[in-house]
């Protein structure tokens, strides 16, 4: 920590009411997504898909067999098993990823302030860190907080194996904790290969020999054994799963990364320039390369079908870090109080900005929407309980819920058939022969009948359902029921009435309890 004596009062006080307003805010803030985490409704597409593999691995079946065809899994394991064993304590796995969702965003804050902190900055910086980055998720990201997924474990396993790394001196013990680090958040997503990729550029260049051995060692050692592990249980079955293709739309990177980057100008604007100017200080150039990767590889993974906003997550950790350490710089150079807090409000202009509507969303989703969603959602989950026989569901939760096996898996059997993997009448043979019981889809055909050529050119960024898949709805089936989850669809000959069969008593739980425990694998 920095050895200088503590700011006079009447300067540490404006400083500490800055970060604290700004911290205060992202706590305001981040208390959203952490009531909504125990509301029985699906946030998102990933988190019945996660459910189902969750359930499989608390079980001790196997991830990437064992199952329905239809259905994908290209995650490697360690979440599941996290996820998985969490469950089983709290009786729901949706719930325990949800919190563990939120303890992992809590986590990337306070590794952002120690980074900070180790680099000689004092507690106001710290602070700016941890609220910078902690703003950016809740207004720019909030439905990646408290869902369940494991793009934020895997995250917040890298961000610790960066606060490890960056920590001096480099001892041989952190550089192979960095490396167990971050074998740990590869083995929860495979996607996050920013930090580990600088990381071990960085060792090359910098480390001792007793470092690099101690982490390359430790890297190597733990990769092989996690390997032999996964394929001693799963087979091929895992690579061949991993590693499946997906369709790429270079049109598609190019407008979703401007938006991305629409959103993160003020803090990239500021990061960029201040980082270049301390370059030479370290970690502000390490940081500054973490800051251009993020965009670059952030752009490039943009590509791909399926992906979200979570492939620029590392923006947010790059400029957090970038906020803290320029702050700490101007500090240094006996620039003035005022310039430092100038500086924590422009980073976070962004944010700011656009947290009127973040806190006004939440306004209204405590005082009424969480339970009306959640009340919609039990009406779709008892319609779809009484109707035996196999469904596809868009929404995997709702299958999950009501007890439906694993059978279709939109998105990626999607994939699959737009990728050669599959036949392309593998969905629409079962629709016209009346094999699916019911289906709920919540998307519209991705190119209506009658839409314009040049509008039928434009990337979509999520499609779980090809045109055929509408026109044979549209001929074989009818819609029986629409409700939050979206319509839902049942063969012509069946729809109408369904069976009288007895609903599970709703139990009167009063908002923010734990939903109840209605699964199966």
């Amino acid at each position: 920590m920095d050895t200088q004596t503590s700011p006079p009062p009447a300067v540490a006080r404006p400083l500490r009411l800055t970060a604290g307003g700004l911290l205060g805010l992202a706590l305001v803030l981040f208390a959203y997504p952490l009531i909504r985490a125990f509301y029985n409704f699906e946030i998102d597409y990933n988190e019945g898909w996660n459910g189902y593999f969750q359930l499989r691995a608390a079980s001790g079946l196997p991830l990437y067999s064992g199952y329905n065809s239809l259905f994908f899994n290209n995650y490697p394991p360690l979440s599941f098993y996290v996820v998985g064993a969490a469950g089983r304590l709290l009786g729901d796995p949706i719930l325990a990823g949800r919190l563990i969702s939120m303890a992992a965003a809590a986590t990337i804050a306070a590794a952002c302030a120690k980074i900070v902190g180790n680099a000689a900055g004092r507690k106001f910086e710290a602070v700016v860190a941890a609220a910078t980055c902690l703003l950016q998720f809740t207004v720019f990201a909030p439905d990646y907080l408290g869902m369940n997924d494991p793009q934020l474990l895997g995250q917040a396993l890298a961000t610790l194996a960066l606060a490890a790394h960056l920590a001096r001196p480099p001892l041989p013990r952190r550089a192979a904790l960095t490396a167990l680090l971050l074998i740990a958040s590869l083995s929860t997503k495979h996607t996050l290969v920013i930090v580990p990729l600088l990381i071990s550029f960085d060792v090359l260049i910098h480390g001792t020999g007793k470092s690099r051995a101690a982490y390359f060692g430790t890297g190597v050692g733990l990769a092989a054994a996690a390997l032999a592990l996964i394929w001693s249980r799963e087979g091929s079955a895992f690579l061949a799963q991993l590693l499946a293709p997906r369709t790429w739309e270079p049109t598609r990177a190019v407008l979703f990364t401007t938006e991305v980057l629409t959103r993160y100008q003020a803090p990239l604007a500021a990061a960029a320039i201040g980082l270049v100017a301390i370059r030479r200080r370290r970690p502000a150039g390490f940081v500054l390369a973490y800051l251009a990767s993020a965009v670059a590889i952030g752009a490039l993974l943009s590509a791909g079908a399926g992906t979200d906003i979570n492939v620029f997550f590392d923006i947010t950790i790059a400029t957090a870090l970038a906020a803290g350490l320029i702050a700490t710089e101007l500090r240094r150079r006996a620039i003035g109080a005022c310039w430092q807090m100038a500086f924590a409000l422009i980073v976070n202009a962004g944010a700011l900005a656009a947290a009127p509507l973040a806190l006004a969303t939440m306004a209204l989703e405590l005082s009424g929407g969480l339970a009306m969603q959640q009340r919609l959602f039990r009406a779709d989950l008892a319609y779809l309980r009484r109707i035996p026989g196999p469904a596809v569901c868009q929404s995997q939760l709702l299958c999950l819920r009501a007890g439906k096996p694993m059978f279709y898996d939109s998105f990626n059997a999607n994939q699959a058939i737009r990728t050669g993997r599959l036949p392309s009448a593998m969905l629409t043979d079962m629709l016209e022969r009346h094999a699916v019981a019911v289906i709920q889809i919540s998307d519209r055909p991705q190119h209506p009948p009658g839409e314009p050529a040049e509008l039928q050119a434009l990337p979509r960024r999520f499609v779980n359902f090809g045109d055929d898949v509408f026109a044979a709805l549209a001929s074989s089936y009818a819609v029986d029921r629409v409700g939050i989850s979206g319509r839902f669809y049942r063969p012509r000959a069946a729809s109408g009435p369904i069976p009288a069969l007895p609903l599970q008593r709703e139990s009167h739980r009063p908002p923010g309890s734990a939903p109840t425990k209605e699964r199966r694998s």
